[in-house]
């Protein structure tokens, strides 16, 4: 008896790209079974990260349960919390499964290399005052001085898109000099006060392993820029950067060219302010006027092929507003591409979009300071995923055009 062929449409249907997408996702959360000791609980966790990217309302226990077709929060608030799992596990296969899919030959974010770094904080409202690092502070995604608990995050960013791969709670001083108080936030005893430099830092220790061959850059706003530890920790890993500054920066050893701002001003003659576009952005691309100048590097070796810039950016409509940076990398790099790593910093506050509006990266509502962890990262890996699935379809729609142009000619 001769098997019949199978008889398969040869158009792909709207459903049948949605059911492997799905099929895409069931292996995903395959692979990170081995992160959970039992077969029930990487169930659990299996369960959340679909709820995370259900189409609700609200991505919290209560909704993600009823989701899922249990009867109460129980199970999520028990992998969440009294669970025994290990949430850097899964940070660190988000990261390496971010970088491997954002892979794109080294043409895109960064000016002739791997990738963009990008290094910013965002901020979770929050009432009451039990959760751990919840505070009266400064959010710029909440757009001023809130009760909140600010999450500082670090995205990678390619040509082929961005993804958050690392997250660390800020705790304010208040927490800390607290030590009562972080016990019942189940804050070890051992997690100190630190500024949001210092766990930038942290972050990109953890990370800089797992970044693939090529020149890795560096962007952060002035929160991080303005630390010269942070500038020098850089350094100390051999990571060029672009950091944003404050206006006052100190530049130049000499009197009275301490300033940036005032350097620029002395200096920057008019016609010398030339128009670059700094990459992509929400607004399809940015075109600014820069000035750029190398300064003396006096703790540089000879030779060592590094130099130090200062960049000042200005909007043409508005040449009185201005924005400053200072650089450390390659001497080679070419100032239009020297720009591109500033302009890539826009980057993370996309990936927190994403994670926050497609992965219920805010709506969690757990106390503990281990609970954040462990339901942010689960956000993290389900934002990967679509960050991934997004680049794969952007890779097969090149394909198929480039597939048609191939066609054409040869027609």
């Amino acid at each position: 008896m001769k098997a019949e062929l199978l008889d398969i449409p040869p158009v792909v249907t709207d459903r049948e790209c949605a059911e492997g997408v799905a099929d895409r996702l069931e292996d995903l959360l395959l692979e990170v079974n081995g992160i959970f000791p039992r077969v029930d609980l990487w169930g659990r966790a299996a369960a959340c990260v679909r709820g995370l990217l259900a189409p609700l309302s609200r991505k919290n226990g209560w909704q993600i349960s009823e989701y899922i077709g249990e009867p109460s929060p129980w199970g999520q608030q028990h992998l969440l919390d009294r669970a025994v799992w290990d949430a850097d596990q899964l940070r660190d296969f988000t990261r390496r499964y971010v970088v491997a899919g954002l892979e794109d030959g080294g043409v895109g974010a960064g000016p002739g290399g791997a990738g963009v770094l990008v290094v910013d904080e965002t901020g979770f409202a929050k009432r009451g005052r039990a959760s751990a690092g919840v505070a009266r502070q400064y959010s710029g995604a909440l757009g001023g001085v809130f009760p909140c608990q600010i999450g500082v995050m670090a995205a990678w960013a390619t040509g082929a898109g961005q993804a958050l791969i690392d997250r660390e709670l800020y705790l304010p001083r208040e927490w800390t000099e607290d030590r009562p108080r972080c016990r019942v936030a189940k804050i070890p005893d051992e997690v100190g006060f630190a500024v949001k430099p210092r766990l930038a830092e942290r972050m990109i220790a953890r990370i800089l392993p797992d970044l693939p061959a090529g020149r890795v850059w560096v962007a952060a706003d002035e929160v991080y820029g303005r630390d010269g530890t942070f500038r020098r920790t850089l350094e100390e890993h051999g990571l060029p950067y672009v950091v944003n500054v404050q206006a006052n920066q100190s530049v130049l050893p000499r009197p009275g060219w301490r300033h940036l701002a005032r350097l620029v001003e002395r200096y920057a003659v008019e016609d010398e302010w030339v128009d670059l576009p700094a990459g992509p952005s929400q607004l399809e691309s940015r075109t600014w006027q820069w000035w750029v100048r190398r300064i003396p590097a006096p703790d540089a070796e000879p030779g060592s092929g590094l130099a130090r810039w200062l960049l000042a950016r200005r909007r043409p409509e508005s040449p009185q507003e201005k924005d400053y940076y200072l650089g450390w990398g390659p001497e080679e790099v070419p100032v239009e591409e020297l720009v591109l790593v500033p302009g890539a910093r826009w980057r993370v506050e996309d990936a927190i979009k994403l994670a926050k509006s497609a992965a219920g990266m805010a709506d969690y509502e757990v106390r503990h300071f281990h609970g954040w962890y462990r339901h942010v990262s689960l956000a993290q890996l389900a934002a990967a995923f679509l960050a991934v699935q997004a680049a794969d379809q952007q890779r097969g729609d090149q394909g198929e055009e480039a597939d048609e142009a191939h066609t054409g000619g040869a027609g």
